[in-house]
């Protein structure tokens, strides 16, 4: 009868020659798979980093690649803050220049919130495929108007558009959704008088209310401090006279 130690170097005997014979049928086919040739082509796009919502978004890019690839065609899609799919945009064209090289445009039409966007492009015979993505931000569309302007009571109304979550990222309670800001000796401060309360919903407006304002003319403006949805933005300064 076999010791136990003979059985046992038996069986890891026959283990390897199973491993042994696993490792010639990997490599016969591995030697037997065709070689690539196809070199690396990184795709990259830009875009301004803050868009007006409601405008288009002028989108550039390129494939990194010495040859010429006019004709080729990279596809473009978008995702816009609070929604969970890519959205198709559509396919740019690669055009070839001897000092830009291979480059595309495209516009990303009527964007609200801001987004991500991402470009694929297949490959060739020559070149791997290769994808990219970047984020772009989007302002929003912001007003200021003077609802009163008196010494006791000077009341200035922000809105803003579209619509914003109503809590910003990391924030317990709803926040200001806008700040108003004075021009005071060449800088952006805030308005010299007492603030007398304020109140918003925390997505479309908020009202300041202020007291014991003295007399005079002011260049003021509101300051949109950003949003999950928006990315921080200020409005046009205009004046306002308080007699």
């Amino acid at each position: 009868m076999r010791s136990v130690l003979q059985q046992r170097t038996a069986m890891l005997a026959a283990a390897l020659a199973v491993v042994a014979a696993t490792l010639v049928v990997a490599y016969a086919l591995a030697d037997a798979a065709p070689a690539t040739s196809q070199q690396s082509a990184p795709l990259w796009v830009s875009a301004p980093s803050a868009t007006g919502t409601g405008h288009d978004i002028a989108v550039t890019g390129g494939i990194a690649a010495s040859a010429d690839l006019s004709g080729a065609v990279v596809r473009i899609y978008k995702r816009e803050v609070g929604e969970s799919v890519d959205a198709y945009v559509g396919d740019a064209t690669v055009s070839h220049d001897t000092l830009t090289g291979n480059t595309f445009g495209i516009a990303i039409p009527s964007v609200s919130h801001s987004c991500m966007i991402s470009a694929s492009w297949e490959g060739d015979a020559d070149h791997a495929a290769s994808s990219t993505w970047m984020f772009a931000g989007v302002t929003p569309r912001l007003r200021l108007a003077v609802t009163s302007a008196t010494s006791k009571d000077t009341q200035l109304r922000i809105t803003v558009s579209p619509k914003q979550p109503y809590y910003a990222s990391g924030m317990a309670t709803p926040p200001r959704i806008a700040e108003v800001q004075c021009r005071l000796h060449g800088a952006w401060k805030r308005f010299p008088a007492r603030l007398g309360g304020w109140s918003s919903n925390s997505r479309t407006f908020i009202t300041y209310r202020y007291h014991d304002v003295k007399p005079g003319a002011y260049v003021v403006r509101m300051q949109f401090p950003g949003t999950n949805y928006n990315v921080a933005s200020v409005s046009k300064a205009q004046r306002v006279v308080v007699p």
